[in-house]
């Protein structure tokens, strides 16, 4: 992936966008009901940017009362964590699009939050924490080869039967050794 692909995802409403057309087609109509703190102008210049990026495409069109409407759908998720396209990034990009990636997540809890009358994190299955483990590079990948396994065995299930789409954001970082971490 290019800089300048990279640079197209990772602006917050493209991203908001990539993320509702990740879980099914939508019209430019539904799209802007999904996020109503962004102007429809901005919604119609960023599906035109992402169209002519490569990134979705116009699934199907109907004439709604005389008009063409189109249907939107996403090509393919966009990984932009891989570290081959992450490869000679300045710090200042990374914690760019680190910053991103950190307000999408904002956004998705926000929009959670306002559409959930009662918050009940318990019944809703929602939570956030952080824990910090000592682990070998190969303990690691165990944990993370686990959760992909857990999560592959997901993916395949459709709507319905009590499903509810849930999102997962993990983060994994060395932190930077103190004076009291040394082995005795």
């Amino acid at each position: 992936m290019d800089q300048s692909t990279i640079d197209l995802i990772i602006h917050p409403v493209r991203l908001r966008i990539m993320g509702l057309l990740g879980r099914c087609k939508l019209t430019t109509q539904q799209i802007g009901d999904a996020l109503p703190d962004t102007p429809r102008s901005s919604i119609y210049r960023h599906l035109r940017l992402l169209l002519e990026g490569g990134l979705i495409d116009v699934a199907e069109t109907r004439l709604v009362n005389g008009i063409e409407e189109k249907v939107y759908v996403l090509k393919v998720a966009p990984r932009i964590t891989d570290p081959a396209d992450m490869a000679g990034l300045s710090h200042e990009e990374h914690l760019r699009y680190f910053t991103v990636f950190l307000t999408e997540l904002l956004h998705g809890y926000a929009d959670y939050l306002e559409h959930t009358p009662v918050v009940d994190m318990g019944a809703d299955r929602v939570g956030f924490t952080t824990a910090a483990v000592y682990a070998t590079a190969a303990e690691w990948d165990t944990v993370g080869t686990a959760l992909n396994k857990a999560l592959l065995a997901l993916a395949p299930n459709p709507p319905g039967e009590g499903r509810v789409l849930r999102k997962i954001a993990v983060l994994s970082h060395p932190l930077p050794e103190l004076p009291g971490d040394e082995p005795d």
